[in-house]
């Protein structure tokens, strides 16, 4: 055999691949003994006919192709460990001569990843503080969501943050645009209604009725499609008007956010940590993606098509496993989110594209650091888990199997790379500075904070549950100030998605 190989752009190769004569003469042989057997020679029996006859029967070259599919397989794969070459794209064949066999195959390959002098790149901490106001605004989500809406002393015109009940039609020109809307009910500045619309009910008293114009330009990205571009007369009427009646900061809303909250100061402080934690993760991944950047613009890294796809597909089957763990189907979701497979897979091309990239440059980045993982690091990931448990020698033992320890290898592996890469582009000094730079020195002086997680209490539900990754880093004493501050931003977001 015969291997020429010739780069080609975007991690891509090609493989001139030519069988040997003898090798070749011998896949002939063996395709002309099987194709004897097949076929029918009158006076022979089958596989006993002479070559002569049944060549001038079905043809030397239906034998001659026969060959070529034994034989090309074979030599593909010799050529990949000849050249120690790993595709991560199916390949594209193109044969250009039968006898002997040559055939060229372009395939996308993993890429080898030259960073070059990366020693200059330098990328500045984020500085993670929390403020009064942002634990307020916190606090206040949490309030409104226990809210109640009573009627004011003296009948007014609505402000913003109340709720207004209204009814309006909706004309193009003469013609009603769509059908009356009676008795809908919105909070203003925190609904759905265009500012337009807002801004004309606070002027209305409770039963009056306002009549205007709203002309939407073409490009407003505000407005749905359908409306862009049209001029709209509404007629506009207010029912009622709600103002918000906010439960006190006493003993009862404590509980009802969590029972151990036993003071204003307490239910403060976990905000407060909750928000630093929150802050800190997103600005970790904004430092990581600048660094990565920097990284992938200096090595002048394209990420091959294949590798994308192969991880697209994963995550895309993952998607499926966690709704089905939700008791939803992914026909389900499609429906619901009115997107086929294709349309979801190509919203979510761009960041896990971002994350092959991101990993390649991390590896690199470890080899050319001479970064490894040892049995040693593993054991003592092992040891940092089980900690005192119960079940410690139990989980020992389940924790030895090939899975995990391969697993937690790749967390390692992430992990220390990871870290080196901080400490690398920032001198030391580390992504995160302020108050959440104390918070994580708080973490990592806790006695199970370098530890990867690995869910379940039992070794049974060990052994089939993982933590999602290395950065997924949230205090389990934390959750549920997490949970009470996601609750509130979680609201504040949807009403935003509304407006």
């Amino acid at each position: 055999m015969r291997v020429t190989v010739e780069e080609q752009p975007k991690s891509s190769v090609t493989l001139d691949i030519v069988a040997d004569e003898d090798e070749f003469k011998q896949a002939v042989d063996r395709a002309f003994r099987r194709v004897n057997e097949l076929v029918n020679v009158p006076g022979f029996r089958p596989g006993k006919a002479p070559r002569q006859l049944v060549e001038q029967r079905v043809g030397r070259d239906l034998i001659v192709q026969e060959a070529h599919r034994e034989i090309m397989d074979d030599l593909y794969r010799r050529a990949l460990e000849q050249e120690d070459i790993v595709p991560v794209s199916d390949p594209e064949v193109d044969v250009y001569q039968d006898e002997p066999v040559g055939f060229k195959v372009t395939i996308e390959v993993y890429p080898k990843v030259d960073l070059g002098d990366y020693s200059g790149i330098a990328v500045e901490p984020r500085e993670v503080n929390v403020t009064e106001d942002e634990i307020e605004d916190v606090i206040q989500n949490l309030r409104n969501q226990q809210s109640t809406w009573v009627e004011p002393a003296e009948p007014r015109s609505p402000v913003e943050g109340d709720q207004v009940i209204l009814d309006f039609e909706v004309y193009e020109g003469e013609e009603e645009f769509h059908e009356p809307v009676k008795g809908a009910d919105f909070v203003l500045g925190e609904g759905p209604l265009f500012k337009q619309i807002e801004e004309a009910v606070k002027y209305l008293q409770p039963g009056a009725q306002g009549e205007f114009d709203i002309s939407f330009e073409e490009d407003d990205e505000d407005a749905p499609e359908q409306i862009r571009g049209k001029d709209l007369h509404y007629k506009v009427t207010l029912q009622e008007v709600k103002q918000r009646e906010l439960p006190e900061l006493d003993e009862e809303f404590l509980q009802s956010v969590g029972e151990e909250y036993e003071t204003v100061d307490d239910l403060r402080e976990a905000v407060r940590k909750d928000l630093l934690q929150n802050k800190v993760q997103q600005e970790r991944e904004a430092f990581l993606d600048e660094t990565f950047e920097k990284f992938a613009e200096l090595a002048g890294l394209e990420v091959p098509e294949g590798l994308v796809d192969n991880e697209l597909d994963r995550e895309f089957q993952q998607l499926g496993e966690r709704l089905g763990q939700q008791g939803m189907s992914m026909d389900e979701y499609m429906r619901m989110t009115q997107k086929s497979a294709d349309e979801i897979k190509t919203e979510m091309r761009p960041d896990v594209s971002n994350r092959v990239r991101n990993s390649l440059i991390l590896e690199a980045f470890a080899e050319a650091e001479g970064l490894e993982v040892t049995d040693e690091d593993i054991n003592a990931e092992i040891e940092s888990m089980v900690g005192d448990s119960e079940q410690a020698e139990q989980m020992k033992e389940l924790y030895q199997s090939d899975y995990i320890r391969n697993m937690l290898q790749s967390q390692l592996e992430n992990r220390k790379s990871t870290e080196r890469l901080i400490e690398f582009v920032t001198g030391g000094t580390g992504a995160i500075t302020g108050e959440g730079k104390a918070l994580l020195d708080e973490q990592a002086s806790g006695p199970t904070a370098e530890s990867t997680e690995i869910e379940g209490t039992s070794s049974d539900e060990a052994a089939a549950e993982t933590a999602d990754d290395s950065d997924d880093d949230q205090d389990a004493e934390e959750e549920e100030a997490a949970a009470a501050t996601a609750s509130a931003e979680s609201d504040e977001d949807e009403k935003k998605s509304d407006a």
